[in-house]
């Protein structure tokens, strides 16, 4: 779970070879500290909402250590968390005096020429570029203290622009559409991990039926050379039947260890031909441009949202990236079904 939780800080603050601290981070309802006009119980309530879907049962959670901090317009502290097994460890933070923004992490300093305001008094945004990629840095209005982050917008739901990234439209899917939690998988039928998680996902649907809806994407990795064939042809199938879908979903993850590139197409036939499929309908939609194009948007979607590798999961868009981990899906979930019980309950 601490693996999981490091790996969402790491790309929500993207540390480099700064004091920046980045790993898990929780926050529970219960500090009291007064830190001049900031809402305390706000603050809480944006990391619980933010991070709850992370969080194991059994940590405890305090604010220490709040000063003045040399960024106009911010304090400085640090959320202390006990772990179950007795351990503790102190994780930095920058939260503004007027209660809006939230910044995980510490300040080292670093000089840098164009900034863009933030509409923060004291605060500017840039990016330093990286092997990874362009990493948002906040700048103090006086160009001394540089911190890694970006802002958090305590008034937002910080799943909401990641929930409104994926389109639901025409998609694989099972459960029951009614149902409270919404779980998307962006995967590769080439993909040993993803063969896992399917049987895993499988008895997951049952135990959870009712309360959860389930969607597949296409991910085909570049270096896995048959699975953007089988994408293809899954949906050429899905466009027939979202039933038999599932069926050849199961049968290329079965056959997975006997398919190559060299009878990717024969074999994927052979399943399409065995569930019942139109072969006429199903052969001219493996050629075309269109079904080409849905997997490259499935995707364009999926690195939109930070997915890199397969499979990964989105709860309620909550990105769950580290294989087949449905104990930590499982736990989101708890969360997420917890949180609407006590909505449902007020």
């Amino acid at each position: 779970m601490e693996k999981i939780l490091a790996s969402k800080m790491r790309k929500s603050i993207l540390a480099t070879a700064t004091s920046v601290v980045l790993a898990v981070f929780f926050l529970f309802p219960g500090s009291l500290f007064a830190l001049d006009n900031v809402d305390v119980g706000k603050l809480e309530h944006h990391f619980k909402n933010r991070y709850g879907v992370y969080l194991p049962g059994g940590f405890t959670v305090k604010v220490v250590k709040v000063k003045d901090s040399d960024i106009k317009g911010f304090k400085e502290g640090g959320y202390q968390v006990g772990f179950p097994d007795g351990r503790s460890r102190t994780y930095p933070f920058f939260v503004s005096r007027d209660s809006r923004f939230l910044i995980m992490g510490s300040a080292p300093t670093v000089k840098v020429d164009e900034m863009e305001e933030t509409g923060v008094e004291g605060m500017r945004r840039g990016f330093l570029a990286t092997e990874g990629g362009q990493v948002p840095i906040l700048v103090s209005g006086d160009g001394k203290t540089i911190m890694v982050g970006d802002l958090e917008n305590l008034d937002a739901d910080p799943a909401a622009d990641t929930a409104r990234k994926i389109s639901l439209e025409n998609v694989p899917s099972k459960g029951d559409p009614e149902a409270q939690v919404t779980v998307v998988e962006y995967s590769d039928f080439q993909c040993g991990y993803c063969a896992r998680a399917a049987n895993q996902v499988a008895d997951f649907l049952k135990e959870y039926k009712g309360k959860v809806k389930f969607f597949y994407k296409q991910f085909p990795l570049s270096f896995h050379k048959w699975a953007e064939e089988a994408s293809i042809a899954s949906l050429c199938v899905y466009d027939q039947s979202n039933e038999k879908f599932w069926k050849f979903h199961d049968a290329i993850f079965e056959k997975q260890g006997e398919i190559k590139v060299a009878n990717a197409k024969k074999t994927l036939e052979e399943l399409a031909r065995g569930l019942g499929v139109d072969m006429k309908k199903y052969n001219e939609c493996v050629k075309s441009e269109q079904a080409k194009r849905r997997v490259a948007s499935d995707m364009k979607e999926g690195k939109s949202i930070g997915v890199s590798g397969t499979p990964t999961f989105v709860v309620d868009g909550f990105v769950i990236s580290g294989g087949a981990n449905i104990k930590a899906i499982r736990n989101a979930v708890d969360y997420r079904l917890s949180l609407n019980s006590e909505r449902s309950g007020r």
